[in-house]
């Protein structure tokens, strides 16, 4: 997803009052949580008095069970939620990056569809990206509700990613990112499975985009189950990663050229 660079002339403007809100989520075999999910997202979005406006865009990333028929109807029945769909199942990334395409507005929450990541933590988010004035925030899990060989996976590609970029990220594949809008949809993202969340921190480190963290509730999944494969996740994460620390080489030694923020 390439679109036009990103201008940070509005910056001050988009800082000074967060009152726009995307939601962009990927939604892979979700049948059992999506409306749940969805509909607990509606009501806490319209709760909030200072949100002038907001949309939620899911993207069912060629589902085989109900999940796309549910996004229909709830996209149907509440004119904030906006529904697209993959007709054969392109990874998690690629799902993301066609959510991200359809928003619209001016900030850009990007979250999974499990109900993982509750919705309440936003609030945290918006009040971390205007007193530090930054233009991305990403969340940090203390306690991360996954086994213990993805938070070791999790942990170890962090660290590595950390190294590349010489950055202190503490959680650096985080999901559940708040980010400028024009600045998210003007990234050019190229992962197309689960590595969405490394590499849109990763890009956001090429534009030199200072990017705040904060601390956030990361629950155990209730219904359903992941569609990660772990042997051959493992072996996506390795190969990502070490696709980031060839690319930042690359830009070391000035054999390709940073996009202009």
């Amino acid at each position: 997803m390439c679109q036009n660079h990103f201008d940070p002339a509005p910056r001050a403007r988009s800082l000074a009052r967060i009152s726009e809100i995307s939601l962009a989520a990927p939604a892979f075999n979700e049948a059992e949580n999506i409306e749940a999910t969805v509909t607990g997202w509606l009501d806490y979005l319209r709760s909030r008095p200072w949100l002038s406006r907001f949309e939620i865009v899911v993207c069912n990333d060629g589902s085989k069970d109900q999940t796309g028929l549910i996004l229909e109807g709830l996209a149907a029945r509440y004119p904030e939620v906006c529904s697209t769909h993959f007709v054969v199942n392109q990874g998690a990334a690629a799902a993301l990056n066609r959510a991200i395409s359809k928003t619209s507005l001016e900030w850009v929450l990007l979250i999974d569809s499990d109900g993982q990541f509750p919705i309440e933590n936003l609030e945290r988010m918006i009040e971390v990206a205007t007193a530090m004035s930054v233009l991305a925030v990403a969340g940090v899990r203390p306690i991360k509700a996954d086994s213990a060989f993805a938070r070791f996976g999790s942990w170890s590609s962090g660290v590595a990613c950390n190294m590349f970029h010489g950055s202190e990220c503490r959680d650096f594949n985080c999901a559940f990112k708040l980010v400028n809008g024009a600045l998210l949809r003007s990234l050019c993202l190229e992962a197309k499975g689960l590595n969405y969340s490394t590499e849109v921190t990763s890009k956001l480190l090429e534009r030199r985009v200072r990017l705040a963290e904060v601390e956030i509730e990361h629950r155990p999944r209730i219904r359903g189950k992941s569609s990660l494969k772990l042997i051959k996740g493992a072996l996506h994460r390795l190969l990502f990663v070490l696709y980031i620390g060839i690319r930042q080489l690359l830009f070391r030694f000035q054999v390709l050229q940073r996009e202009d923020r």
